[in-house]
């Protein structure tokens, strides 16, 4: 059995503390910081990597698993909308409807969307052509909906986003202290700083594997990092939210769900979702889908069009899918008249909404299309990376025999650092909170637990 020596004081000697120099006590200080983020966000790293690919591919995955559902012979003829859905309520009468997706591609069956007891979402198709049921696919075998709902949190909302905020919060300070340990100091050439040194060692060439390759991924994983953080519950809902009402910034799409709730994000679908609880309809006559459609259309909407109906307001949220939200108009409907009580279109949007929606189009893998999918997964391929090549890295260079963080050195922080530190634990409250955590038990423990030598190279 390893001793275990977290976080430990980590001086060898008194002496040999005292004969480092400042830039080098610095370093050994962001390095303890490095290691204490690489602890919170290596989990989040793997988690947020495997599901986000698995939505990345969502499509692809959808018509290799389910093809007999998606893919349908082309026709001439058109079953109503109504017509669809009533088929569908026979094999699925208590579900009450989430929405539903209309595809301007013959060869694509309709999809309606339901949620399950678990909150997660699940499709039922139809024949478009010929009204008849295709069948339905499990919540847990969808794998859209289930990979999104992971990778936001689900099942344990809204703890899950707080903890999937904090790992995100913590990877930008381990992507920052990492940038800082790889800066070049007395470099000789380009060897461990843009490629492996091959002949020194294994512990210097596991570290270059992972400073190399973290370098060249780090300004692209902080765009992803932060272009996650308005999905949040804690700092979207309650930090951007508030700075986008305060500067009159809000998304005009906020004003598309029932009640007229304001919801920042709501360029995303599942967003959208979220606000749309079915209730019972009311008992006024209500238009059909097929008209409310149609209406859709004579408005400008193209493409695919997804229907979100709120049955207890008399409301249909509508809006066509596009690559990138440039391209997509939104559309809400009285389902009594057809009238149109709200749209929106990109030159509706404020600065901030615009920043956030492309923000989504990039971090989903949509906005340059297949190039963007294949770059994004090579993203998550090198978070990966970094992840095993670090844990590698730590392991070869702890203290022999023990398990430890890498050794403390007190020092006053330059004014640059401390600066920058705080900044972000005010913008990142979560991370502002667990900072101070993590540096009281630091201090405590670095009392109580016996010193370690870590091991150099």
């Amino acid at each position: 059995m390893p001793r275990i020596l977290l976080p430990g004081r980590a001086m060898s000697t008194r002496n040999q503390a005292e004969t480092l120099r400042s830039p080098q006590r610095l370093y050994m200080r962001i390095w303890r910081w490095h290691f204490f983020a690489a602890l919170i966000v290596i989990p989040f790293v793997l988690w947020q990597s495997v599901t986000g690919v698995l939505y990345l591919w969502h499509r692809e995955i959808a018509l290799l698993t389910h093809r007999e559902l998606l893919a349908v012979p082309p026709s001439g003829r058109l079953a109503s909308l109504d017509q669809q859905f009533e088929e569908v309520l026979r094999h699925h009468p208590v579900a009450a409807l989430q929405a539903v997706e209309v595809s301007d591609d013959p060869a694509r069956s309709t999809a309606f969307f339901f949620r399950d007891t678990n909150g997660l979402a699940y499709p039922a198709f139809v024949d478009p052509h010929t009204g008849a049921y295709l069948g339905a696919v499990d919540s847990t075998h969808w794998i859209a909906g289930l990979s999104r709902g992971l990778h936001g949190g689900w099942p344990i909302k809204p703890f899950g986003s707080y903890l999937l905020e904090l790992g995100a919060s913590w990877a930008i300070v381990m992507v920052l202290t990492g940038l800082y340990l790889w800066w070049p100091r007395n470099a000789q050439g380009f060897a461990g700083v843009l490629y492996p040194r091959l002949n020194s060692g294994s512990r210097t060439f596991w570290r270059d594997l992972h400073a190399t390759v973290g370098v060249y991924f780090a300004l692209i994983i902080l765009a992803f990092l932060f272009s996650a953080l308005p999905w949040t519950t804690f700092w979207g809902e309650k930090v951007l939210g508030s700075i986008e009402r305060g500067l009159d910034q809000r998304s005009p799409t906020a004003f598309f769900f029932a009640g007229g709730a304001d919801h920042h994000h709501a360029t995303s679908p599942d967003a959208a979702a979220s606000h749309m609880h079915a209730g019972h309809p009311s008992n006024e006559p209500q238009l059909s889908l097929d008209a409310l459609v149609a209406k859709a259309r004579a408005e400008g909407l193209s493409g695919t069009i997804e229907l979100r109906p709120v049955p207890q307001a008399n409301l249909a949220n509508i809006r066509d899918q596009h690559p990138r939200a440039p391209q997509e108009r939104w559309l809400q409907l009285d389902t009594r008249t057809g009238a149109v009580l709200a749209k929106a279109a990109w030159r509706d949007f404020p600065t901030i909404a615009r920043l956030v929606a492309l923000g989504i189009d990039l971090h989903e893998g949509s906005f340059f299309g297949r190039a963007n999918q294949i770059f994004n997964t090579l993203m998550a391929s090198a978070l990966i990376w970094l992840s095993v090549t670090g844990f590698i890295g730590w392991y070869q260079r702890r203290p022999r025999g023990g398990l430890a963080a890498p050794p403390k050195r007190e020092l006053r922080y330059p004014t640059a650092i401390m600066a920058t530190g705080v900044l972000l634990c005010v913008a990142l409250p979560l991370l502002g909170l667990s900072v101070l955590g993590i540096a009281a038990i630091d201090r405590v423990a670095g009392r109580l637990l016996p010193a370690s030598t870590w091991r150099s190279g």
